[in-house]
């Protein structure tokens, strides 16, 4: 079997207490599944999973059940040599009947692996130890030791009675995939989530729609992070600060504001309760965010999803000097 052109992409779209959306992409088939707190997560079964196939050296099979509300997906992880052979079947209850999905695929071992390494870094970069902890449910801590063990650059020792590693060894890996996340190369992405925030499109920004192919500047990685749960790969940025292109197919518009009573002095977008609308069309200017008599609004800006994304660095040296 050609293994060459073999894919897989895992991505958590957003995180918030009780439910993780995820995106898998398996050679051909896009997989999208919401999990919630009635099962575990499914980036810490996965690098769990990775973490087991390491520890344990072995060629059996592996079984994860995730659940929604209603429904479930299972899935089968079986090792064989260098490959990984991956059955799912979905169950989902939808007008009175149960649909079942199932996808059956086989990908290269190393393929799955760095995916799962590179999506807990973006996770861990985006929400840090504490705040993964306090984000999905039951206050369950990120596997970060599982990780750390899967990049196969730290290792523990065991003397017969306790088992024991070296700290700085970990967090010299720590930084060192944390920092390759900054976006040095081009990177090739299925799917960018990009903040656009209002005030730059209000200034001097093109209206766009879904459906458009884009050419923006931007910063990488995000300084947002995550917005109020989703996370966002990069921000939008025109004016004299952006270091990276960005361009890809708008497929998703998410506007974001937020709603208070007449007269609250201070709104902090970090501990204020949002508003997710998803569009069809942006330029900046959405009337039924204005004020009223009676409620305050702001609208803070667009999250955007691109397919078929490209991030690249810019060269520096060739940017205007700044007056």
């Amino acid at each position: 079997m050609d293994m060459k052109n073999k894919k897989f992409q895992f991505r958590v779209r957003d995180l918030s207490f009780g439910w993780c959306r995820i995106y898998m992409v398996i050679n051909d088939s896009v997989i999208e599944y919401n999990a919630s707190y009635l099962g575990p997560n499914p980036l810490d079964t996965l690098i769990g999973t990775c973490s087991n196939f390491y520890s344990l050296d072995n060629e059996g099979d592996y079984n994860i059940t995730w659940y929604a509300e209603p429904g479930s997906m299972h899935i089968t992880l079986k090792l064989i040599n260098d490959s990984l052979k991956i059955d799912i079947k979905q169950c989902a209850d939808e007008s009175d009947r149960v649909v079942v999905k199932e996808w059956h695929e086989i990908i290269p071992f190393d393929c799955f692996v760095n995916e799962i390494i590179s999506e807990g870094f973006r996770v861990l970069r985006a929400f840090g130890l504490y705040g993964y902890r306090c984000s999905w449910q039951n206050e369950t801590d990120f596997p970060l030791a599982s990780l750390l063990q899967i990049t196969k650059k730290c290792y523990r020792v065991w003397d017969g009675d306790s088992c024991y590693s070296d700290i700085d060894q970990e967090i010299s890996c720590l930084q060192e995939y944390l920092s390759k996340s900054i976006g040095k190369e081009i990177m090739h992405l299925g799917e960018c989530v990009l903040y656009y925030e209002s005030w730059q499109i209000q200034c001097c920004g093109d209206p766009f729609s879904v459906g458009d192919k884009v050419k923006w500047t931007c910063v990488f990685p995000s300084e947002t992070k995550c917005a109020h749960g989703i996370l966002i790969d990069c921000d939008e940025e025109h004016h004299n600060g952006a270091t990276h292109n960005v361009e890809g197919i708008i497929s998703k518009i998410i506007a974001e504001r937020s709603e208070y009573p007449k007269g609250k002095s201070e709104v902090h977008y970090e501990s204020i309760a949002v508003i997710h609308e998803e569009l069809q069309y942006a330029d900046g200017w959405e009337s039924e965010y204005d004020n009223d008599e009676n409620t305050e609004r702001t609208f803070w800006g667009y999250i955007v999803t691109l397919k078929d994304a490209e991030i690249s660095p810019r060269d520096m040296s060739k940017l205007p000097k700044k007056s």
